[in-house]
C-alpha cells in the first residue's frame, strides 16, 4: 500500500503506523543498524544489489533532503569516497518496478554524519522523491542527465520534476552518504548502478602504514594507517618490528584509539621484548592471523620506520659531604660523584635546600655560594627517567689531604688521580713522583693546579710511588691530613714546606 501522496508532500495515517512497525525490522553493520548513518554500508563496487529491505528508521531520526520534506521512512544509509574527479551518476533501479524509492545524497567530508542537517557542515549535494501511486510503475530514479535528468532536487510528486537529477561534479578525497528510502515497504530490494559516473568513486588502494611512534621508554608504540581499516581484521600478530640486527620484535596487543563503525586508523601495540639498542626500526604487516583489510577488502600491505634512541637512566647517590675553607666555594659535579651514562642527554636542575624549592642553577655542575644541602635532579632528554643526589657542604679550617692509594681507571671514577686536596689555596706547590727504583716519572711546579696524577696503565703498573711534595706557604702555619692522622706545621720562617711519603697503586 503507498502511504505518501506525492502530488502535496503530505503524509497519510498509513505512514504513522509504518513508523511505528519500523523497529521489527532492520539490518545492522559491525553492530549497528544500517537505517543510520554512522552504520552506512560502504559502496566498493559500480554495481550494489540491496537484498536486505529496510521498513526501519534506525536508532537515529534524520534529516534526509528538502525533497522529502525531512522524513525519513524505510532508510538504508550508504557512503563511498571519490579516488579522482569528475562527474557522479547512479541509477536506482527497483527489482519491482511499482516500488517506490526516494533518496538524499550529502557531502559529509567536512561535517561526518552528524553534521547532516547543516548546509554549513555537510550539505545537501541532491535529492529526489518524485514517483507515482500503485498499481502505476515506478520505475528506476537516481542521478543520471543521460536519463534526461535535470536539476539536484526533484519531488515530491510526479508534478515536481523527473525521476532523474542532473549529473554531479564531485571531487578526489570527497565523502558523501546517500539516503535510499523504501516508500513503499517493499520486501523486494533494487540495485544501485555507477556505472555511468566519470569521477573514480571506489577505493583500490591497500592501507599502508602511515606514521609510527613511541614513547620514550620504548615499549608503547602508535601506529596510524593512512585510512580507516576493519577493526576484525586486526590482530595483535599482524604487526611485527625490525631491529637494525634483523631480529624480530613481536607486541602483545593491538587497540584502536579512535574505533568508529567498526573502522580505525589509529593504534596503540605494545611491544612483548624490550628494545635494546638504538638504531632505525621498521614495523611490518604480517599474515599470520589473516590480514589487515579495508571496508573494501584491500589488503594492507607496506611497513613504516622508526629512528629508536635507548636512553640510559641516570644514576642517584647518597648525599656527599664536602668542605671548603673559610670563605671560599666549590665547585660540585655530577660525575665527580657517580660517572653518568655518556649515550644519553640529561637535563639538570639544582636546588638549594632552603624551603623555596626553587631552581638555582641548570648545568652538571654548580659552584657553592655558601653551608647547606644542594640539590641536583637529573632527567634523560625528553624527560623519561630521573634521578637525583645532593652535595652538604661545610666550611672548615682547611688542611691538606694526602692519598695513600690511588686507583685509576678502575670504573668508579673515585680516587683516580695522586691529588692534593686543598693544594690550591697554595699556588707554585710543585711535585716529584718516583718509582720503587728512584727514576723520576711525573712532577709538576704548580701542582695544585692540576687535576693530579691520573696515570695511565702503559705509564705506570700497579706498586709503591714515592712523591716529593714542596708547599709554597710563605710564613703561614699548615695542616696535613695522611694515612697516620693529621700533623700540625707551624710557620718557621722557611717559605716551603718539604714533604716526603710514598703511595700505593692499584688496578
Amino acid at each position: 500500500m503507498n502511504c505518501k501522496i506525492k502530488s502535496s508532500g503530505l503524509v497519510s495515517f498509513c505512514t504513522l503506523i509504518m513508523v511505528f512497525i519500523s523497529g521489527l525490522f532492520s539490518t545492522s553493520v559491525n553492530g549497528q543498524t544500517t537505517s543510520d548513518c554512522s552504520g552506512a554500508v560502504v559502496l566498493c563496487g559500480d554495481l550494489y544489489q540491496e537484498v536486505n529491505a529496510s521498513l526501519n528508521t534506525g536508532d537515529f531520526y534524520e534529516f534526509t533532503g528538502g525533497c522529502n520534506a525531512n522524513l525519513e521512512q524505510s532508510s538504508v544509509w550508504y557512503t563511498f569516497t571519490v579516488q579522482a574527479d569528475g562527474l557522479l551518476s547512479f541509477v536506482l533501479d527497483p527489482l519491482n518496478p511499482i516500488d517506490d524509492y526516494d533518496w538524499g545524497l550529502f557531502n559529509i567530508t567536512a561535517g561526518g554524519c552528524d553534521g547532516i542537517g547543516s548546509q554549513l557542515l555537510s550539505p545537501e549535494m541532491g535529492c529526489n522523491s518524485y514517483g507515482v501511486a500503485a498499481p502505476e510503475p515506478n520505475g528506476a530514479t537516481g542521478i543520471s542527465t543521460a536519463n534526461g535528468g535535470t536539476g539536484n532536487s526533484n519531488g515530491p510528486g510526479n508534478l515536481n520534476g523527473p525521476a532523474f537529477n542532473a549529473d554531479l561534479p564531485v571531487l578526489d578525497g570527497e565523502q558523501y552518504a546517500l539516503v535510499v528510502m523504501n516508500w513503499t515497504n517493499s520486501l523486494e530490494g533494487y540495485t544501485i548502478d555507477f556505472g555511468q559516473s566519470t569521477a573514480s568513486l571506489y577505493d583500490e588502494v591497500p592501507p599502508q602504514p602511515d606514521s609510527l611512534w613511541v614513547d620514550c621508554t620504548l615499549s608503547e608504540f602508535g601506529l596510524r594507517f593512512d585510512e580507516p581499516v576493519l577493526l576484525s581484521s586486526v590482530q595483535v600478530e599482524d604487526f611485527e618490528l625490525m631491529a637494525p640486527d634483523a631480529s624480530v620484535h613481536l607486541f602483545t596487543n593491538a587497540t584502536a584509539l579512535d574505533e568508529s563503525g567498526g573502522l580505525a586508523s589509529m593504534f596503540s601495540i605494545d611491544i612483548a621484548t624490550p628494545i635494546t639498542a638504538s638504531g632505525t626500526y621498521g614495523l611490518f604487516l604480517t599474515e599470520a592471523s589473516g590480514s589487515v583489510e579495508d571496508n573494501c577488502g584491500n589488503v594492507g600491505e607496506g611497513f613504516v620506520s622508526l629512528d629508536l634512541t635507548l636512553l640510559d637512566p641516570p644514576l642517584s647517590w647518597d648525599a656527599e659531604d664536602l668542605v671548603v675553607c673559610p670563605d671560599e666555594n666549590i665547585n660540585m659535579t655530577v660525575n665527580s660523584v657517580v660517572m653518568q651514562p655518556t649515550s644519553t642527554d640529561y637535563s639538570y636542575v639544582w636546588i638549594f635546600d632552603d624551603g623555596t624549592g626553587e631552581g638555582i642553577g641548570n648545568g652538571a655542575g654548580l659552584e657553592s655560594s655558601g653551608d647547606g644541602t644542594y640539590v641536583v635532579e637529573i632527567a634523560t632528554v625528553p624527560p623519561c627517567y630521573a634521578a637525583s643526589g645532593s652535595f652538604v657542604v661545610s666550611t672548615e679550617e682547611c688542611s691538606l689531604t694526602i692519598p695513600n692509594v690511588i686507583t685509576p681507571a678502575n670504573g668508579d671514577a673515585i680516587n683516580n688521580a695522586f691529588l692534593v686536596d686543598g693544594l690550591e689555596n697554595w699556588p707554585g706547590s710543585s711535585v716529584r713522583i718516583f718509582n720503587r727504583w728512584g727514576n723520576l716519572i711525573y712532577s709538576s711546579q704548580d701542582f695544585g693546579s692540576t687535576a693530579g696524577w691520573d696515570p695511565k696503565a702503559e705509564e705506570a703498573s700497579e706498586g709503591t710511588y714515592w712523591y716529593e711534595l714542596r708547599i709554597k706557604r710563605g710564613d703561614e702555619s699548615i695542616s696535613i691530613i695522611q694515612e697516620d692522622g693529621e700533623t700540625d706545621y707551624p710557620a718557621d720562617g722557611n717559605p716551603e714546606l718539604v714533604i716526603l711519603g710514598s703511595f700505593a697503586l692499584f688496578r
